[in-house]
């Protein structure tokens, strides 16, 4: 079985250290207690915010109530720019902007393109749908406002991380039947696309879900329980892998970790789409973990973010 790369372990001893050496059950904890853990985690293992970009913070219609946003632009790049709408990742119950603020502002200015960053509604408060009415309407609104923003409304993409490449995915998908379509690409990192089948339908869910390398199978049927309340996660608006057809997504760039119990997933959606006739392309980061773009101080992260910030500016620049 393949071992985490050097850094990686460094990082696992480290978030080891963090946890006090005690893995618990995050079934057991309260939600105040996981988010605040994992908030510390996040920014304490961020790295160097190196990026220089222009960053304003207002707040758009959701699908509930207003939902804060951040808008990151590029230093010295000048007329209406690609935007690529931003979902964090957290299982649909955790992260916030300011976790996810320097992984975000390294893709903006990697890319050239601006971003969006949106601070969707969390579950257990909000449970499904919540977070994807968010979602799309985060999508409408950038699509009507586009020239507000500084943004070519011909170049939206959507991306997200874990639950936000499930809600990029879901979006994209569901902008297929809208009548004026928004998406031209949609951007999935570690995606979380099938909380409905057995965990042994994968392999990386077998080999590398036991919480060793930070993401366990009990987190991902601890927040589907706190994510879902009457709707069942075979529906593909949770689960996009159970989609049947695929026909009509957009472009599509997929990253994935070697040692990820979601990669098997991401192996399979991205060959679905291909069998469907969309352009796809999966890239696998080896011997490194779930959410390993977001500790900035991996050379792995610098190199998937300089990849992405390349693929960003290939299919929307």
């Amino acid at each position: 079985m393949d071992q985490p790369e050097a850094q990686t372990r460094a990082l696992l001893a480290r978030l080891d250290e963090l946890a006090g050496g005690i893995r618990p059950d995050m079934r057991e904890l309260p939600i105040e207690a996981v988010r605040e853990g994992a908030r510390a985690t996040w920014l304490a293992l961020a790295g160097d915010d190196e990026a220089q970009c222009e960053v304003k913070a207002f707040e758009i219609p959701g699908g509930g109530a207003n939902v804060p946003v951040r808008l990151y632009r590029p230093l010295n790049r000048h007329g209406h720019l690609p935007l690529v709408i931003y979902f964090h990742g957290g299982g649909w119950v955790m992260g916030d902007l300011d976790s996810y603020e320097p992984l975000v502002k390294a893709l903006c200015e990697a890319s050239g393109a601006a971003f969006l960053s949106v601070d969707y509604r969390l579950a257990p408060e909000h449970r499904f749908p919540a977070a994807l009415e968010d979602a799309a309407a985060a999508l409408g609104w950038s699509h009507r406002r586009a020239a507000e923003l500084g943004c070519d409304v011909g170049r939206i993409g959507v991306m997200g991380d874990s639950a936000g490449g499930n809600l990029a995915a879901v979006t994209a998908l569901a902008d297929r039947h809208a009548a004026n379509r928004c998406v031209q690409a949609q951007f999935l990192i570690y995606p979380m696309l099938d909380v409905a089948s057995e965990h042994a339908t994968y392999r990386s869910r077998i080999d590398h879900g036991s919480g060793e390398y930070l993401l366990a199978n009990s987190d991902i049927d601890a927040v589907t329980a706190w994510y879902l309340d009457d709707t069942p996660p075979s529906d593909p608006r949770v689960s996009p892998l159970q989609e049947q057809d695929l026909t009509g997504a957009p472009p599509t760039v997929i990253v994935s970790a070697g040692l990820d119990p979601l990669t098997s997933e991401a192996e399979q959606f991205a060959a679905r789409l291909m069998q469907a006739g969309v352009a796809c392309q999966h890239k696998c980061f080896e011997n490194t973990i779930h959410a390993f773009l977001s500790f900035g101080d991996l050379d792995l992260a610098r190199q998937g973010r300089r990849w992405l910030g390349w693929k960003i500016s290939e299919l929307l620049c």
